[in-house]
């Protein structure tokens, strides 16, 4: 069966708009307020011309594309949704037909090709990047490493000109000015000439001239891709002052390599669920119901398992089906800068980094579709039909799923309505929860849900500093202390954190304690406390002598 393209294109667009199209009336959600909304160099033309000197958001990471299209896109639309929104949808279309363009490439016939795409668009993972305006970043990233391995490929058969390594280099620049994912370029090309480039036969290999000019041939284009990704790396170093860039998430502080590969081999499961069977999704993950180092238990044997399965079948793909090797590949490759093993990320898991991966996954799919379809050519119908009719009943369930998971990004009320219930076992979801009811004005309903953070990981200091703020707000220094006073005890070097601890012992009148929390600060170096050991001081003697003396300050550090 002959497909056109427009027949491609329509089948592609009619997925998403199915599955994704109601994101079009969502808001600004979540990380939208603070990388778009709230960020003056994507509202303030004046500051456009910084994007590329300064970090992506809160001082972490760089992503100067993805900026300079938010701030593109505000003005376009003067501050409007809307456009983000359909930016994204045109994106994800666009990420799905350079897909299908990669499987053709590949070798990959019409329809299996579209099968493996189709799915892909469906996919209800996605929609944490589709719905959310923040997601673009794995959008153009996506497209541009799609780009460059046709590209590549392109290259490699017909021949490498000086306009193709132009081509290539302004490709792979792209992707990594849109998001970190996209350093991997040159590991991926390098696959694709492993495991797809033509090879040679074994009396060519016997002929050194021969090799050389191979080995020239590879270098035209891996060379000078490899030397913009390390130039690009100094230069993102250089924004952020340390190559890692990214804030470490709170549960993964402190953890070593071998810690952070046991978590790694704890979320491997939740990986393949979401990728498999992802009827429930939740905006956050993490602690308790993700656990962050050991005791290993029986999920992590489960993911060493699953880790051990894959490695085997990559190893079998690589030389029974080099294409499907290749999407296994891609996954591996894509999923390496956030699993946490070589640097803590500012995340345990969350389902946007599964975005690129599951392009590898869809690349293998369709490789072992196109292996199914030459079956139909033998007659064998029922080894054809019925694994026909169980991925059309399965890609009906994603899409399906896709379209109700949409609306939870539609406004920031009904994202963290959602997030507790979607997510009862990760703190940071009842975190990010009592901080939006605070903003919203419902104070006790932040109170209780940060004390459930409390309870769900009581280790991280800054959920013991908001609940303690919110206390001592509401009047309640009592109950304020023990939570101010733990928190200090996980992070001594806090001096907010501490200065409301202070603040909150002035007013309950425990005078020696204050001073001494402002002593052991001034021990730590921190001398902006002397001048609080000298206020309490002063506090002390106005109650001794029955002069009223008010503990309120304007503003506490």
């Amino acid at each position: 069966m002959r497909l056109r393209r427009r027949e491609v294109f329509a089948a592609c667009a009619l997925a998403v708009a199915l599955a994704m199209g109601l994101s079009l009336r969502n808001g600004f959600v979540y990380d939208d307020l603070p990388a778009i909304v709230q960020n003056s160099r994507v509202t303030d033309p004046t500051q456009w011309h910084t994007i590329a000197a300064s970090p992506y958001w809160l001082g972490t990471l760089w992503r100067p594309l993805t900026v300079a299209g938010f701030a593109l896109q505000w003005r376009l639309g003067q501050g409007a949704p809307w456009i983000f929104h359909l930016t994204l949808l045109l994106g994800y279309l666009g990420c799905g037909l350079a897909l299908y363009a990669l499987l053709r490439r590949l070798a990959v016939r019409e329809l299996p090709a579209l099968a493996a795409t189709l799915l892909f668009l469906v996919h209800p993972v996605h929609v944490e990047v589709v719905a959310n305006g923040v997601g673009q970043a794995e959008l153009w990233t996506a497209l541009a490493l799609l780009t460059a391995t046709s590209i590549y490929l392109d290259a490699r058969r017909t021949g490498v000109t000086a306009g193709v390594v132009l081509a290539l280099l302004a490709i792979v620049a792209i992707g990594i000015a849109a998001k970190e994912q996209g350093f991997m370029a040159p590991l991926l090309l390098g696959g694709a000439e492993w495991l797809l480039a033509p090879g040679e036969t074994r009396d060519e290999g016997r002929e050194k001239g021969i090799r050389i000019a191979r080995v020239a041939r590879r270098a035209r284009l891996l060379v000078p891709v490899t030397a913009l990704t390390l130039l690009l790396l100094v230069v993102r170093a250089g924004v952020l002052t340390g190559f890692a860039g990214d804030t470490p998430a709170m549960a993964l502080r402190g953890l070593g390599p071998g810690a952070r590969a046991v978590t790694f081999l704890g979320v491997i499961p939740e990986y393949v669920r979401l990728l498999f069977w992802p009827l429930h999704l939740q905006a956050d993950y993490g602690p308790p119901g993700i656990p962050v180092g050991g005791p290993v238990a029986a999920r992590h044997i489960a993911g060493a398992i699953l880790l051990i399965g894959y490695i085997a079948l990559f190893a079998l793909a690589r030389r029974r089906a080099p294409t499907a090797a290749f999407g296994l590949w891609w996954a591996a490759v894509t999923l390496a800068p956030v699993a946490n093993l070589l640097v803590p990320t500012g995340i345990v898991m969350a389902e946007r980094v599964l975005f690129l991966p599951s392009i590898g996954l869809a690349i293998a799919l369709g490789a072992m579709l196109n292996k199914r379809d030459e079956r139909r050519e033998t007659r064998d119908v029922w080894g054809v039909r019925i694994p026909i009719a169980a991925l059309v009943i399965w890609g009906v369930v994603l899409g399906v799923r896709s379209a109700t998971r949409v609306p939870t990004w539609s406004t920031q009320r009904r994202f963290y309505s959602d997030l507790t219930d979607d997510a009862p076992r990760a703190y940071r979801a009842w975190k990010g929860a009592g901080e939006y009811w605070e903003g919203a004005g419902d104070h006790p309903r932040a109170i209780a849900n940060l004390r459930h953070a409390l309870q769900l990981w009581p280790h991280d200091y800054e959920v013991n500093e908001r609940l303690g703020q919110f206390l001592r707000t509401d009047g309640q220094c009592a109950a304020a202390v023990p939570v101010l006073a733990a928190g200090v005890r996980l992070e001594p070097e806090a001096p907010s954190l501490r200065a409301k601890l202070i603040e909150c012992l002035l007013t309950e009148h425990q005078w020696d304690l204050a001073d001494r929390y402002a002593a052991l600060a001034l021990a730590l170096g921190q001398t902006e406390f002397q001048s609080e050991r000298e206020r309490v001081e002063r506090l002390r003697a106005a109650a001794a002598s029955g002069t009223h003396t008010t503990t309120h300050r304007d503003s506490v550090p």
